[in-house]
């Protein structure tokens, strides 16, 4: 009687439901630094974890104010699109949906003072009951309404058997340039399957925003869906990422121009980056647009790494703005998102496109795009910046959603990791 009750409290006053929708990743606090979300002991590896399995995420971020402060947790069950959805927290969390982080460490020797947050999860007081996409919301003083960082993270039930190739596509025209996912999915164990209730998203590098997304299988054989059109999960080879090295803050590597350190901050300007469509294919091995904390003089990373002010230049080939286009600089140090945080400005002196950076100690991989302001062409990202090759190495993330009949959730039943460069 009394579980009744709490339950039907739960249902009417709604405490249980999950709160207004936010941007999947994003930092809403400014002294947050380095906020990142990978499986433990994979740190370039995308935030997936198996249904009821022991993998955990391990989650980290910096707090720029020196001093400890109550931060505390939540996970959201959300659609294949991100959106929130009707349903309470009881549903789709064991334990409590509302945890404390209570592991920290205070930052030593780095001039820049910070404290040092981490936890792991799932945990003994957390976990997720359903699959899905997750966002996970970082926020402080016990108030929901005071999110300071989302992440975003993929639950899934193995109910398929995935296979899938990168290849370079038909048409002439992008055969050397462009890489196409052909994709068959088995759904022998997916009960009373209906086939219209089934999505594919494609991500290359972790780049979400410009996932590719297919419904409609091009041949059905028996239990197997095959998805092999030209056109649906077509992507823009582009190049291998650029690196810059910043282990050392006292010794410049190649990519550093200039190294000024200070009694607080560092400040770093890195050699101008030039258009690389004229030069031929090189391949080498790359984070794919990821980065790591790490350093060159054995000390603790987390904690002793530093910080600095790093400014990236991008040289246009005739020095002069491009009017009808944008230029981003694309990677992780950007959260994969080309919004105003990406977006390069153009210094009329100096005749370069120019972003500055707050980056800890570590080893970055970066790329830069041009979108046209009026129409925008995700195929054309690294035409002129990088150059785009069929023989480039990228990972890609196949994720497999299926809304069951009768459900409110988008399960994701299928999961593959791929690269280009290990068919």
């Amino acid at each position: 009687m009394i579980r009744t009750s709490i339950l039907l409290f739960w249902l009417i006053f709604g405490l249980g439901k999950s709160f207004a929708q936010v941007n999947p990743d994003k930092v809403y606090d400014f002294t947050i630094h380095t906020a990142l979300i990978a499986p433990l002991g994979r740190p370039l590896d995308a935030p997936v974890l198996f249904l009821n399995s022991r993998e955990q995420l391990q989650i980290s971020f910096d707090d720029f104010k020196a001093q400890y402060q109550d931060y505390y947790y939540t996970i959201e069950l959300v659609d294949s699109a991100w959106k929130s959805i009707q349903m309470n927290d009881f549903e789709y969390v064991n334990g409590f949906n509302q945890n404390k982080i209570t592991s920290y460490s205070i930052s030593s020797i780095a001039a820049q003072k910070y404290f040092h947050y981490q936890f792991n999860f799932p945990n003994n007081y957390c976990s997720p009951k359903l699959s899905g996409n997750y966002i996970l919301k970082v926020y402080s003083d016990n108030n929901k309404d005071k999110i300071v960082f989302s992440k975003r993270f993929f639950v899934v039930e193995n109910l398929t058997e995935l296979n899938a190739l990168v290849q370079a596509p038909f048409d002439g025209a992008i055969t050397r340039s462009h890489q196409k996912i052909k994709l068959a999915i088995d759904i022998k164990n997916v009960l009373n399957f209906q086939n219209d209730q089934l999505k594919v998203k494609v991500i290359q590098n972790n780049r979400y925003n410009d996932s590719k997304e297919v419904s409609s299988p091009s041949f059905i054989r028996g239990n197997i869906l095959e998805f092999n059109n030209e056109e649906d999960l077509l992507f823009p080879g582009g190049n291998e990422y650029r690196w810059l090295d910043l282990q050392s803050l006292r010794l410049r590597s190649d990519r550093i121009a200039t190294i000024e350190n200070h009694s607080s901050l560092s400040t770093i300007i890195v050699k101008p980056d030039f258009s690389r469509t004229d030069i031929l294919y090189n391949s080498f091995r790359d984070l794919n647009g990821g980065y790591l904390i790490m350093n060159t003089e054995s000390l603790q990373s987390e904690i002793q790494n530093d910080y600095a002010s790093v400014t990236f230049t991008y040289v246009t080939k005739d020095r002069k703005p491009l009017l009808d286009k944008k230029v981003y600089l694309a990677g992780a140090i950007t959260n994969n998102v080309l919004d105003k945080n990406a977006e390069m400005q153009f210094d009329v002196k100096q005749g370069v496109y120019q972003k500055t950076f707050l980056l800890k100690q570590g080893y970055y991989s970066y790329s830069y795009i041009l979108r046209d302001r009026e129409l925008p062409n995700y195929m054309e990202d690294f035409v002129e910046t990088e150059g785009c090759y069929a023989e480039t190495e990228n990972n890609y993330l196949v994720l497999v959603y299926y809304h069951a009949p009768g459900t409110r959730n988008d399960q994701i039943i299928g999961f593959l990791n791929i690269n280009s460069k290990q068919n």
